[in-house]
């Protein structure tokens, strides 16, 4: 849903189909990351969105038995501060249900619906387009996010899924209405898990090794388990909850799913003119909130703008870039994740506490990619360092390079009054900011290349006689952001998924580099 609305803001049209015959209810991945609500401001949903969303609650564990005392009571996500050039610092609770709910009413907007029960079963390419029967269906690139349980396009394209699955583990997640439990903490008792509250609807989970996951993924057999298993919880056929001596717990619906630990990948992305992302493509143990958060960056941007840019003006080798850009994060995210659901209590206690810095999203980069030019950074390339950092990044060193994520700036005023920067970045264009004196002038032509220019000045600075528009930078938020020294020349390229994808020191150098592109 996020890639076809990007690429119908894009003007591209696009058919989606679920096999399934019915949106599915329930929050499953339901964590967001700080760096996700950055693209939903790019897709022009956010503010929407952070209506719906709700904070990660502090954890509370309680003392067992009796489960009536906190022993404990912490943050799953270490706080970070907030910065002018990233505003969002916390994650947040978001079911995917309600995501998937407004994405699919902006998607009407444009003339875009989703049809349900209707599934690929066979698939032919050509040159210049794929056939996928449904009934029959021609169309010039294909998207398969149909899971990994599922995997209809990927088995079809004869992809390999390799790595493991780890049988001896299971977990049963679910959807419990409650009434009489407060939501402003995540309560554990026993090992701690993952819980998702939102006003009286809890997320429940039972993990661990003494018990059937296959069995309790019906939702009778998992109440009859928590009433018969547990030493905290008491049910009664009414399915009323005592929870020890005095709070009255009433359970008004649940549903539950089964989950098997899996760390697993496909061989390549791509294959001829379709593509795979999503759990389709790669799929890790839910620690972290990585999996929905790394849909959304895949396919939502990376491949969507660049599907976007081949539909428009050409230029099919992109494409193979998707593959060489993702596939690099992924490796890394997949053993960062693999190593949390391993080892996930990192606090003396050993209480769950996810620290891992890179959860946020903001260090992925793409300094490695080939469709990525640096004019400013002229030290060789260490190529294996990229590679081992294309997921974690370079945080706290200092510097800014082309395929690393375009930092934000406040309090940019433009003719249209106070802004920032990411308020201005479009789905459907590359963003140029120029700094200093740099020489634009071969800059003219670049309006009609779905490119936008704007000019950065200190407040102190003349304005400039140019044809482009202006951002007053009233703190220098965005000259510290992106290093622009005073006097220095500086063109920063931003792609449509919001990565800096060039870095010049005059204007001369952007023309060829969207030619490149196709743009």
């Amino acid at each position: 849903l996020v890639s076809a609305l990007m690429l119908a803001k894009n003007g591209i049209m696009v058919r989606i189909i679920d096999k399934n015959g019915c949106f599915h209810v329930g929050s499953r991945g339901f964590g967001i990351q700080p760096r996700i609500f950055e693209l939903f401001e790019v897709l022009g949903i956010n503010d929407e969105l952070q209506k719906l969303a709700t904070p990660i609650p502090t954890m509370r564990a309680y003392k067992l038995p009796g489960g009536t005392i906190p022993v404990k009571t912490w943050d799953l996500y270490e706080r970070g501060d907030v910065w002018p050039d990233r505003p969002y610092v916390r994650g947040a609770c978001l079911g995917q249900d309600l995501l998937e709910g407004v994405l699919r009413e902006h998607l009407a907007k444009y003339g875009v619906t989703v049809e349900v029960g209707k599934g690929v079963t066979a698939l032919h390419q050509s040159d210049d387009s794929v056939i996928a029967s449904i009934t029959t269906f021609y169309g010039d690139l294909l998207i398969g996010s149909d899971g990994a349980r599922v995997g209809s396009t990927r088995k079809l394209l004869n992809l390999t899924f390799e790595g493991e699955t780890q049988d001896a583990d299971g977990m049963v997640w679910g959807d419990v209405q409650i009434k009489g439990l407060t939501s402003d903490y995540w309560h554990i008792w026993g090992k701690p898990g993952e819980f998702t509250p939102e006003g009286d609807k809890f997320g429940i989970g039972i993990t661990g090794l003494n018990f059937d996951p296959t069995e309790l993924g019906d939702p009778a057999k998992a109440v009859e388990f928590i009433r018969n298993r547990s030493s905290v919880w008491r049910m009664d056929v009414a399915l009323i909850f005592q929870v020890c001596e005095f709070i009255a717990v009433t359970v008004l619906s649940l549903c539950s799913s089964l989950h098997r630990p899996n760390m697993r990948m496909v061989n390549k992305f791509q294959e001829g003119r379709a593509f795979v992302v999503g759990d389709s493509a790669h799929v890790h143990p839910p620690r972290g909130g990585q999996g929905m958060n790394c849909i959304y960056r895949t396919r939502g941007f990376n491949l969507a703008c660049k599907l976007a840019w081949v539909g428009k003006r050409g230029n099919p080798s992109l494409l193979a870039t998707y593959h060489g850009e993702r596939l690099p994060v992924i490796t890394q995210m997949l053993r960062a994740t693999t190593k949390l659901y391993t080892h996930t209590s990192a606090s003396e206690s050993g209480w769950l506490k996810w620290c891992h810095s890179a959860l946020e999203m903001y260090g992925i980069n793409y300094r490695f990619s080939s469709i990525v030019l640096d004019e400013r950074d002229i030290r060789p390339k260490d190529t294996e360092d990229m590679l081992a950092h294309a997921y974690s990044g370079y945080e706290g060193r200092g510097s800014l390079c082309a395929g690393d994520r375009a930092p934000d700036a406040p309090r940019l005023t433009t003719n249209n009054g106070e802004t920032t920067l990411y308020k201005l970045l479009k789905p459907d264009a590359h963003t140029i900011l120029v700094f200093g004196d740099a020489d634009i002038s071969q800059l003219s032509a670049v309006g009609s290349t779905n490119s936008r220019v704007f000019v950065v000045r200190s407040p102190g600075e003349d304005a400039s006689l140019n044809e482009f528009e202006e951002l007053v930078d009233g703190d220098d938020w965005a000259h510290r952001a992106y290093l622009a020294k005073p006097n220095d020349r500086l063109v920063v390229v931003i792609r449509p998924d919001t990565y800096i994808g060039a870095l010049f020191t005059e204007g001369k150098g952007v023309t060829g580099y969207l030619a490149r592109l196709g743009s």
